[in-house]
């Protein structure tokens, strides 16, 4: 049976229910840890925190998506609103607005550097429900949205995407491009720190290009308009929307305003040493009267939460309650293999999840996880869980999608194209990893939203498991006093026989670029280019992104890869690996590489052949590939 996928499968739930023998290593070596290298995406290690500021319709929020308040912040002084909209109020319209409660902390006396800035203004099925009118939003967006003010000069309509959601339903999105403040590449935000006064205490200034991930091709900025839960087009052009998972489908207006991962990450500031509360300032150079506020409250390191657990000898969680740190630090323990070396075909791997902060507290008990209501509460000691209010309404590329996924071995992680029908084992199947809060199930079953989540999985490998190393990946997040991290870390294991096997060693290359501050250890899900060839074992399916397609737009279409775009042998170290053509591969780049001549199979699903993801076009780009393309000679 087909996987879920986990956007349709959200409202659908509601809709129906009403011994550590690892081999770890990271030889990037781009971390950090201590006075060895100051690196600042490394948290109280190196000295210098990550700061993310989020906004979503004129409110600041917590990466769980809850608004912040101002408190007592004089309204004299702060223009920060009383009210604001609940973006977590649910999928099909934004509630009233009313007072939040939540609270953005800070720690005073504390180096912190700019790592991210996203503010989303929305509208949720209020406005611009004609399928065919592509005029309104873009109204919307230059006249009434928060973003009026940019100059909106030389906007386009432009790239119209389709995204699978399974089961015969689509989310199509329409890009607005070109508007002269998108193509900006000269502006700054500066970041002024206040006291409750108003008074400046710190103040750092940033250009644009002291941020890596800054367009819509990586999620971030980007103005759209969109339609969830909609089934495949008829036609070309066809603009009435058929029957979809959704009924009536979700539309989504919204301007994203989005620059994350720091390139200048030693460029800091320091947190007063005030008490009470503040607010962080930060005013865009193309919006310069209208500044965004984040408010906050500063507090001090000894005044921290004393929810963390001490780490007893084996590694795991004691009884014994100390304050919780920066940072997120993850390991997982694995029962011993009978023989004591390796596992055996059908064996059953007991797993042990551990999460601790950066200076190795254990941030949970040794049994147990915090609950989604602890995580919505903010009392979680930050820990995250997949939030599809964050992903859906707020349109947010790190949905704290925590949980953990096993494949090998190694040497057999192939791509697959336009199949379920893996030449490799994974738990789970899909492309999702095993979640420690499934996805849709807290709105379903309040229950479950009360409940503490395990610490403990059984994951039992094939009978017909082929021997060589195998892969566990722990995918974590974390946000706690204005640092927001992602990782995703890597263990390995050994099945049927005792001598390591490696990854296929068919792509590579990427630490060229992406190395020091700019690894991939600290970007988007934080996972080291020693492991690179393990991301195909998550995006092989439309619903998450395949890997052909995003990983070729996001470079082809950045300003900031300097690279010979037709030249494949850069990231391509195998023929093999490089002439694999599909629709989505090839469009990627050419947005419509046949026009509408292959129309229906771009809507077929993943097990239908042909399909847009398959490698249908093997007979003829196969063999004769195309020339203006640089490809490996072996």
């Amino acid at each position: 049976m087909k996987p879920f996928s986990k956007i349709l499968l959200l409202p659908l739930v509601v809709f129906v229910a009403g011994c550590n023998i690892f081999n770890v290593e990271d030889n990037e070596g781009t971390r950090g840890r201590g006075a060895k290298a100051f690196d600042p995406y490394s948290s109280s290690a190196s000295g210098a925190i990550s700061l993310s500021l989020l906004a979503f319709n004129g409110c600041a929020i917590l990466p769980n998506g809850e608004p912040v308040t101002r408190g007592d912040l004089s309204r004299a002084v702060f223009n920060y609103p009383d009210q604001c909209q609940f973006l977590n109020d649910g999928y099909f319209g934004l509630g009233p607005a009313r007072p939040p409660t939540a609270r953005l902390t800070v720690v005073r006396d504390t180096l912190y550097f700019l790592r991210e800035l996203s503010m989303t203004d929305a509208l949720i099925n209020s406005d611009h429900m004609d399928f065919a009118d592509k005029q309104a939003p873009a109204t919307w967006m230059r006249k009434h949205s928060r973003f009026k003010s940019l100059d909106w000069s030389g906007l386009t309509v432009g790239r119209e995407n389709w995204k699978s959601l399974g089961f015969g339903s689509f989310q199509r999105e329409v890009f607005y491009e070109n508007a002269a403040w998108m193509l900006s590449n000269d502006d700054t935000l500066t970041v002024d720190v206040l006291d409750s006064s108003g008074v400046i205490r710190a103040t750092q200034t940033y250009s644009r290009q002291d941020f890596l991930a800054e367009s819509p091709s990586t999620g971030r900025t980007r103005a759209s308009w969109m339609a969830t839960g909609v089934g495949a087009p008829r036609f070309p052009g066809d603009t009435v929307p058929q029957p979809g998972s959704f009924n009536p489908p979700v539309y989504h207006t919204g301007v994203k305003v989005s620059f994350a991962n720091s390139t200048n990450p030693f460029k800091t500031f320091r947190m007063p040493d005030v008490a009470g509360e503040g607010v962080i300032r930060v005013t865009w150079s193309l919006m310069p009267e209208e500044p965004f506020l984040f408010p906050v409250t500063f507090v001090r390191e000894a005044e921290r939460e004393t929810s963390c657990y001490k780490l007893g000898a084996d590694g795991l969680a004691t009884n014994e309650k100390v304050a919780c740190g920066f940072g997120l630090e993850q390991a997982v323990h694995l029962n011993k293999p009978q023989n004591g070396k390796y596992f055996m075909p059908g064996d059953t791997l007991d797993l042990l999840v551990s999460l601790q902060d950066g200076d190795g507290n254990a941030l949970h008990p040794q049994n147990l996880l915090p609950s989604w209501n602890d995580f919505m509460g903010g009392q979680s000691n930050g820990i995250g869980y997949f939030n599809d209010k964050m992903l859906l309404v707020f349109r947010d590329t790190s949905s704290t999608e925590s949980g953990f996924k096993v494949v090998g071995p190694l040497q057999d992680l192939k791509t697959v194209y336009g199949t379920y029908a893996l030449p490799y084992f994974s738990y789970p199947v899909s492309g999702e990893p095993q979640f420690y809060v499934a996805p849709g199930m807290p709105d379903a079953f309040p229950g479950y939203a009360a409940a503490k989540q395990p610490t403990r999985y059984s994951v039992k490998l094939s009978d017909d498991a082929k021997p060589g190393t195998y892969l566990i990946m722990l995918k974590g997040h974390r946000a706690v006093d204005g640092e927001r991290l992602n990782r995703l870390d890597s263990f390995f294991f050994q099945v049927g026989q005792e001598k390591p096997t490696t990854y296929p060693g068919q792509i590579g290359n990427c630490q060229t670029c992406h190395n020091g501050v700019n690894s991939l250890d600290n970007l988007h899900h934080g996972l080291s280019v020693d492991n690179v060839e393990a991301c195909k074992t998550c995006h092989f399916e439309p619903q998450v992104g395949h890997v052909s397609d995003f990983i070729h737009r996001m470079h082809m279409n950045s300003r900031k890869y300097k690279q010979n775009k037709s030249d494949c042998t850069f990231c391509h170290l195998t023929r093999e690996s490089a002439v694999r053509p599909s629709l989505v591969a090839c469009n990627s780049c050419h947005i419509s590489s046949h026009g509408t001549e292959y129309f229906a199979e771009q809507f077929e699903d993943l097990q239908n052949t042909p399909n847009a993801y398959g490698n249908c076009a093997n007979a003829c780009h196969g063999v004769t590939p195309p020339a203006g393309h640089i490809l490996p000679t072996r």
